[in-house]
């Protein structure tokens, strides 16, 4: 198994479209670059907040080659691997090892609601069938069903998995995953909001949408996470700033409508999501003014 010292923050990028809907390659090697300027340890690629749900297999796997050839050896790159049918899971592990990615990013089967003793069968195939280093992903309000903490550490036996994001929200359930299983797996958080209590309890990383969008403020919210200074808690009310203005729609048309108005465009959604409402935008607009976010525009 490769180096999977993982940790920091890994980014999941946004997939920019065109007016014409097609991936604007060149404003996606830009936000590559910018990230990595800003202090990523790790990108991810056709990850959900970069819709891989609406993008082809050759898209993704086109994301996944395209991604690993820019950022040329200087930080890790993870694959977004999640889809309905295993086979297809397996292939788009296939794909990214092809590419060169470092590792995948992977859901519990989606719509099927498997028991316990079906996702550890669902992972142990995918297991078999790749070489691929995984990055477990719980989230709980997506896929249905919970990857707890017992049966992450059931999961942490197989060969290939060798990191956990939990998006659960619940930072008691992150410290158990440290306990259990932290010096095996690498423990990221799904949300920048948690990062103080995460790196309180030991977790290894964030999984981060607003790095992308405020690289500099999410990269010093990290650095200084456990310093308990005021200046901490005055880069925590932005953080949560920007995580209520994704939260004025459906999350992933609302980061880009953030974007959008912070300077930072990259295109609109793919159906099945919209470009956000009026009182939508107006309702971001508000809380960028409110909470002056306008200096992160330039990172």
């Amino acid at each position: 198994m490769a180096n999977t010292d993982w940790g920091g923050i890994f980014p999941v990028l946004v997939t920019p479209f065109g007016p014409d809907g097609s991936i604007n390659e060149l404003r996606y090697k830009e936000l590559i670059d910018e990230a990595i300027r800003n202090g990523a340890r790790g990108i991810v690629a056709a990850g959900s907040t970069g819709e891989f749900y609406a993008l082809t297999i050759s898209e993704r796997a086109r994301l996944y080659k395209l991604t690993v050839d820019h950022v040329a050896g200087r930080i890790p790159v993870l694959a977004g691997v999640a889809d309905l049918r295993v086979e297809d899971v397996v292939d788009a592990c296939q794909a990214a090892v092809a590419a060169g990615c470092a590792g995948g990013m992977i859901l519990p089967p989606i719509y099927a609601m498997p028991s316990p003793r079906e996702i550890v069968a669902f992972f142990e195939h995918v297991s078999k069938n790749s070489s691929l280093p995984l990055m477990l992903y719980n989230s709980p309000r997506r896929a249905g069903i919970d990857i707890n903490p017992a049966l992450v550490e059931q999961l942490s036996k197989l060969p290939t998995v060798v990191a956990i994001k939990d998006s659960s929200g619940l930072i008691n359930q992150v410290t158990e995953l440290v306990q259990r299983v932290g010096g095996k797996l690498r423990v990221f958080v799904g949300y920048e909001t948690m990062i103080v209590p995460a790196r309180a309890v030991g977790a290894h990383g964030v999984i981060a949408m607003a790095h992308q969008i405020a690289g500099p403020l999410i990269r010093d919210y990290w650095d200084q996470a456990l310093k308990g200074s005021e200046a901490v808690d005055d880069m925590g009310r932005d953080v949560f700033a920007f995580y209520r203005c994704f939260q004025s729609g459906a999350y992933y048309a609302a980061i880009k409508e953030t974007m959008t108005q912070l300077g930072r465009d990259a295109g609109g959604p793919r159906l099945p999501l919209l470009p956000l409402a009026d009182d939508q935008k107006a309702a971001i607009a508000k809380i960028i003014g409110e909470a002056g976010l306008r200096r992160w525009a330039k990172t």
